[in-house]
């Protein structure tokens, strides 16, 4: 259970597509032909209170104005019409790291505690977490990235140091930037999560250590992370915790 790397917790699989040129190559890269980028640290904003101008989206405001309203919550969120039908359901991992169906969206069926839900792939990847008290490994991507929260609240890699992420806040990361938001709580945590001007998941990239390996400059981005998990969380570097998070 504490072995597998998530988004928050979920496996990510490609890489934002770049177009080589040539006289004979005009197609997009495979995640494998790029490079890999080195990380910052960490974001340099600080949880917030209202949407930030980054993260602003017609779709996800009306999700999230519908969820303040008590319109609607995680059971009855309803994906649009770019997830296709037979992938509309509550998906969490097993201990391999495959995608399973958690039937009746009940978190405690899940081998990681931890669930969620795709809602748009395109024009904007969006979707929904619901995660009990759980470690998550450090990680970046191209993209950039927006939290809110929908329920509970943990505390957030933010400005080099864990800020508190609180019920109804916002929080946003920008591309080439190592994030990681371990759930400390009983209480849990979800996010309404959104990538801004991003479509298509499955030509995203998600770098963990391992990818990095050899990368000196970039291993060494992780390794202050891991100093500031020490320093603020008391946690060592992932997958060493399973007394905290049993």
């Amino acid at each position: 259970m504490m072995k597998l790397k998530m988004i928050f917790g979920i496996a990510a699989i490609a890489s934002t597509a770049a177009v080589a040129q040539g006289p004979q190559c005009d197609h997009a890269q495979l995640p494998y032909q790029q490079m890999t980028p080195v990380p910052y640290d960490s974001t340099p904003y600080s949880p917030q209170d209202t949407m930030p101008v980054q993260c602003s989206n017609p779709e996800v405001e009306a999700y999230i104005a519908d969820w303040e309203a008590g319109k609607i919550d995680f059971n009855s969120i309803k994906s649009n019409s770019s997830i296709a039908a037979d992938q509309q359901f509550c998906k969490s991992l097993d201990d391999d790291g495959n995608v399973l169906e958690i039937k009746d969206c009940d978190k405690s069926k899940s081998p990681v505690g931890y669930i969620w839900k795709e809602l748009s792939d395109s024009p904007v990847v969006i979707g929904i977490t619901d995660g009990g008290k759980s470690d998550h490994a450090p990680h970046f991507h191209g993209q950039p990235e927006c939290y809110y929260v929908v329920t509970g609240g943990s505390k957030t890699l933010a400005d080099n140091k864990f800020q508190s992420l609180n019920l109804g806040q916002y929080f946003y990361i920008p591309g080439a930037t190592i994030h990681n938001t371990p759930i400390m709580s009983d209480k849990g945590l979800g996010v309404m999560y959104w990538y801004p001007n991003n479509a298509h998941f499955n030509g995203f990239k998600y770098y963990w250590r391992k990818d990095v390996k050899n990368l000196r400059v970039a291993e060494e981005a992780f390794d202050r992370v891991d100093e500031i998990r020490k320093r603020d969380l008391n946690l060592g570097p992932y997958g060493t915790n399973e007394k905290v998070f049993k």
